[in-house]
């Protein structure tokens, strides 16, 4: 037997499961295009471990390549978002990212703003009645780009949020929107989470995206303090938006890479955490869905972090966390 399962049936009670929320997905980041094999490959592949949903890029500058013009793609981004109803998988699709045509970057002047909206709500109509989550951009706060965890950063895309919910509703008023793809568990991301919470941008979603990686920090990678960290962010905002009713979060990354170098997590360490954090987050009535990040390795070396996060090998090989999430889907359904 694994290891890591001899571990896992032996799980403290807490995770036993008993009240759980009606509206929980679980669900794994992709990026259809990069990977071998057709979309109905990929969903089958998907359907394997349970998943009920996946997150994919929807990106604006393949979609408009002429001003005014919008066309849908003949790639397996495409065909995978169209064929998931028929799996009974549903698609959250980020709203992204910058185009040429409107000067590239983040859309912030009223021309380039207008032009996402018409992006956004284009999409809804395209995908009217397949189910479809919307969040609105990826990871607008970050570390890399100058000044974008400021205020002014904040207000902007609140503003762009605004506009682009607005958009999507008036394709499609059964649509879910999300926003946010911040880290509460960064304090500089976490003051920027705050920011727009002030900004009013619960008046335009149904709920906040968040990205609560920690694998910066061995310390701080154990699921129980993670949720309780969430637990914490989720009374303080509510507090801060003066709302009388839950602020629904979606978990719409996480993850840990298993490559060689420091900090370095074993495969078994990644499928324990996987196993209670999934679990563990369902049983919290404000998380509506846990999306794991990422389904496949994005290259074979295993030096380099960013192409380790996958829960399988390039090769399609199971890592040790795939049948600990397989398990743990089985159990909450």
């Amino acid at each position: 037997m694994n290891k890591v399962w001899s571990f896992i049936l032996l799980l403290p009670s807490l995770l036993f499961i008993s009240k759980f929320s009606m509206a929980y997905e679980v669900g794994v980041g992709i990026h259809p295009d990069g990977y071998y094999g057709n979309s109905d490959s990929i969903l089958k592949l998907i359907q394997k471990y349970h998943f009920t949903s996946f997150r994919v890029d929807y990106r604006w500058d393949v979609i408009e390549k002429e001003k005014g013009v919008f066309t849908p793609p003949q790639n397996k981004t495409e065909k995978i978002i169209m064929d998931a109803k028929k799996y009974n998988i549903k698609p959250l699709v980020i709203l992204g990212y910058g185009n040429r045509l409107y000067g590239g970057g983040k859309p912030k002047t009223e021309e380039s703003i207008a032009a996402y909206c018409n992006f956004a709500g284009w999409t809804a109509r395209h995908f009217k009645g397949q189910g479809v989550i919307y969040e609105i951009w990826n990871e607008w706060s970050n570390r890399k780009d100058k000044g974008a965890n400021d205020i002014d950063s904040a207000k902007a895309y609140v503003k762009l949020v605004k506009y682009a919910s607005a958009c999507i509703k008036r394709s499609d008023q059964s649509a879910t929107i999300i926003a946010g793809s911040f880290n509460p568990l960064d304090y500089i991301d976490l003051d920027w989470g705050v920011e727009i919470v002030k900004e009013g941008i619960l008046n335009y979603v149904d709920g906040l995206s968040i990205h609560p990686y920690t694998w910066g920090s061995k310390r701080a990678s154990r699921a129980e303090f993670n949720i309780h960290l969430l637990d914490k962010t989720h009374d303080d905002l509510l507090r801060i938006s003066g709302s009388n009713k839950n602020i629904d979060f979606y978990i719409t990354e996480i993850g840990f890479p298993t490559n060689s170098g420091k900090p370095e997590y074993s495969e078994e360490f990644v499928a324990s955490f996987a196993y209670k954090y999934i679990i563990m987050a369902k049983r919290m009535n404000y998380i509506k869905g846990v999306w794991w990040y990422d389904f496949i390795n994005d290259g074979n070396n295993i030096n380099y972090r960013e192409y380790n996060f996958g829960i399988l090998n390039r090769d399609l090989s199971e890592k040790s966390i795939a049948p600990a999430i397989r398990s743990a889907n089985q159990q909450i359904r």
